[in-house]
């Protein structure tokens, strides 16, 4: 906790002598506070809503997907080596890339593009760790495997599904930590809103101290879920299978 407090001061700190030495370009704190009370809580509100749902479904879907894929990669060796090949071509494709292609499909105004880029920005994240844990846990337990000779939904029910949890936890708080930041860059791009829009649209207009809130709105929203939902979980989860 005291770090974060010394993190909070020394950012507070760079603002204000930041905002001294370049007063037209960096709003004061006051002066972003003040943006917060003039656009009105509703659209606050109803800009970070709408980027938790962004992020959130864009998370949703590359769960499944990945979930998806290391079932299938039990029935197949030709799979898990395409999963490998999939995971790299992935991790090489730019998000500008992903947010450009599903806007030309879907529209600029269209909800599905941003969850869509969210979920191929997070997938790899989630995949890798899906892919080695599930080999980790087969490997650990082969002997009790070889003898049970479970089905292959059987050993995925049963072996795969708690043996991965703790690393796939841990995976998704990274992956849902890239997809929040994702899911603004998406949003800047069309004008469904969201928090990413909001802060485009102030900047397109010049409002320094937009740019400044939405930015703080952003970077808070993404610590309170980390530190108060996403880490605790994790312990949660990493304690109980231990």
């Amino acid at each position: 906790m005291r770090g974060w407090l010394y993190l909070f001061l020394f950012a507070l700190a760079s603002w204000l002598v930041l905002s001294h030495l370049y007063p037209a370009l960096i709003p004061t704190p006051a002066e972003t506070l003040a943006f917060y009370r003039e656009v009105g809580l509703s659209l606050i509100l109803s800009s970070l809503l709408l980027t938790l749902y962004h992020s959130f479904s864009g998370f949703l879907v590359a769960s499944l997907l990945t979930g998806l894929a290391m079932l299938l990669a039990l029935y197949s060796r030709a799979f898990r080596d395409f999963l490998n090949a999939l995971n790299v071509f992935l991790q090489s494709v730019s998000v500008l890339v992903w947010t450009i292609v599903f806007i030309m499909l879907f529209g600029v105004t269209s909800s599905i593009a941003t969850i869509l880029v969210t979920a191929m920005a997070s997938f790899p994240a989630l995949l890798s760790a899906g892919v080695s844990s599930s080999e980790k846990v087969v490997e650990k337990y082969r002997p009790l495997i070889v003898l049970l000779k479970p089905s292959k939904l059987q050993l995925y029910r049963h072996f795969i599904v708690p043996g991965t949890l703790p690393e796939m936890v841990s995976a998704g708080r990274v992956a849902l930590g890239i997809a929040l930041r994702i899911s603004v860059v998406a949003e800047a791009f069309g004008s469904a809103g969201g928090i990413g829009y909001q802060l485009v649209y102030s900047y397109d207009l010049g409002i320094k101290a937009g740019v400044f809130a939405w930015a703080l709105l952003l970077i808070a929203l993404m610590i309170a879920l980390d530190q108060l939902l996403l880490r605790r979980l994790e312990e949660w989860v990493k304690g109980w299978y231990w």
